[in-house]
């Protein structure tokens, strides 16, 4: 099978996150199951990979430091235009912005089936502007797809109010690739991470607040965030300095998706305070590594962590992130959920599984 995966961004810091790392993971294991896959992208001109399937990387636009409006890739669109018709499907991973939309439309209008992966940036409540784009093209596009791939319940609720029909919704997790290395069981200052964008509903702040806490019982403790901006950056490095941590938790900036893999093994325990997040991949990424994770409740991950033992789900507050922190960072508790954790990554989340899903979704050539 001929399959075209469009993403919006590739960037060398990896500020457009989870959907691209899920678009080249898709590529990399349709490609070891015997499709030839091309994955077509905006490209931030900088960003260097190595992947098993065809990139065509496109400069894009980005006018906005620290969001995506507007965002726009004009050689990708006309690129799109002209080879559509040589895939047998275009797998989208789409937002409501000017790359993947688009895309999609012009594969539709060249008679080639779309599926469309919306990672639950697609929600029925609408912007002004957002609804003026979904009155020119989202419900086109979204009338004309064969397929809807859906992460969570919620996600699959929001599709039907965005009068997608059951007949074409499909449930699908995230997967993650086998991790280069797995975390060592702590040892002499070990290190807590928060590894993701610096938004507002990733609640860095609460990850400083959390290391506060942690550091009043276990001085020896490191903490490290990891990511681009994403709009509280300032805020957090002031309240790494108002709380006294500075030299304590520090900010390391961001990093390429290989860089922030590579990363996870040499931590302790993975901290992600977000509400609202519908399936991380930065927490598949540590399930992977082997690395005991503390989340909130609120994550489409959150009742798998709970289930297989792989770490520990808090309300979010600082009190409870940091009590778990320190649970996790004794022997025993680390060694349990460390063992879960890989197994967990290692069977529901393999990308073997994910890749087997997808081609059952994909109408047949």
């Amino acid at each position: 099978m001929r399959v075209l995966v469009v993403a919006a961004y590739l960037s060398a810091d990896g500020s457009y996150g989870g959907p691209v790392s899920v678009a080249l993971d898709h590529a990399a294991a349709l490609t070891e199951a015997g499709c030839t896959v091309t994955v077509a992208a905006g490209w931030d001109g900088t960003a260097r990979l190595t992947h098993p399937a065809t990139l065509r990387l496109f400069r894009a636009r980005k006018p906005l430091r620290t969001g995506f409006a507007g965002l726009v890739a004009p050689g990708l669109l006309s690129w799109v235009a002209r080879h559509a018709r040589e895939f047998d499907v275009v797998h989208v991973h789409i937002t409501r912005d000017l790359v993947t939309l688009p895309a999609a439309w012009l594969a539709q209008q060249r008679g080639v089936p779309v599926v469309l992966q919306t990672h639950g940036q697609i929600r029925p409540e609408a912007s002004r502007g957002q609804a003026a784009l979904d009155a020119v093209l989202t419900r086109r596009v979204f009338r004309r797809a064969v397929a809807f791939l859906a992460l969570t319940g919620h996600e699959v609720e929001d599709l039907r109010a965005l009068g997608v029909d059951d007949a074409r919704l499909r449930r699908i997790d995230n997967g993650v690739p086998p991790a280069a290395r797995h975390a060592a069981a702590p040892a002499e200052a070990p290190l807590v991470l928060y590894s993701s964008r610096l938004a507002e509903r990733k609640r860095p702040q609460a990850f400083v607040a959390a290391a506060e806490l942690v550091a009043g019982a276990r001085p020896d403790v490191r903490f490290e965030l990891w990511g681009p901006d994403g709009g509280v950056l300032a805020d957090t490095l002031a309240e790494i300095e108002r709380r006294g941590l500075t030299g304590t938790c520090v900010y390391r900036g961001a990093t390429t998706v290989e860089q922030a893999r590579a990363h996870l093994a040499d931590a302790a325990v993975f901290v992600l305070p977000s509400f609202a997040e519908p399936f991380p991949m930065a927490l598949l990424e540590a399930l992977s590594a082997g690395l005991p994770v503390v989340v909130t409740d609120q994550t489409g991950l959150s009742a798998a962590v709970a289930e297989a033992g792989a770490g520990r789900v808090t309300d979010g507050s600082p009190e409870q992130l940091g009590a778990a922190v320190l649970e996790l960072l004794e022997p025993g508790a680390w060694s349990t959920a460390a063992a879960a954790a890989r197994g967990l990554a290692q069977g529901r989340f393999a990308m073997s599984r994910i890749a087997a899903r997808l081609l059952e979704v994909y109408p047949a050539p």
